[in-house]
């Protein structure tokens, strides 16, 4: 992720979450496209209609997560792009946390599902023998 071009938000998401596939440079990706809002704070207005998008493992993971007023910690990048002369704008995730109103058990299984086919790492609570974080033989 560039420095100069990153975003953090806190968002709801309201009921348009579309999943799909797409092609990006001549591979088959998985597309999640979710719209968030911001509830506004004390000294700035709220954003309506912000376009989330995911690729890959993330879109599968999230995807599985969410549902209608799920609430994410997003860190993501802002993109520009043209489709049939309309322009988008929209927020690529780079990292996601999963806030309230998440669906964890069909989270957890794509998890699983994604670390059994190669696409996501174990998390060390998989490993005993790694819940430090410090293999054994590793000196201090």
């Amino acid at each position: 992720m560039a420095r100069n071009n990153s975003c953090q938000h806190v968002v709801d998401i309201t009921g348009d979450i579309h999943f799909g596939l797409v092609s990006v440079a001549g591979k088959t990706l998985p597309f999640l496209r979710l719209f968030g809002f911001v509830k506004p704070t004390a000294g700035s207005s709220g954003v309506e209609g912000m376009r989330i998008v995911a690729y890959g493992p993330w879109a599968e993971l999230i995807y599985a997560h969410v549902r209608k007023g799920s609430r994410l910690f997003i860190i993501s990048h802002v993109q520009r792009r043209m489709v049939v002369d309309k322009e988008l704008i929209e927020f690529v995730v780079e990292e996601c946390q999963f806030l309230r109103n998440i669906d964890w058990a069909a989270g957890e299984a794509k998890r699983l599902e994604l670390v059994e086919r190669g696409e996501l790492r174990p998390s060390y609570k998989e490993h005993d023998d790694h819940v430090s974080g410090i293999d054994e033989e590793t000196e201090v």
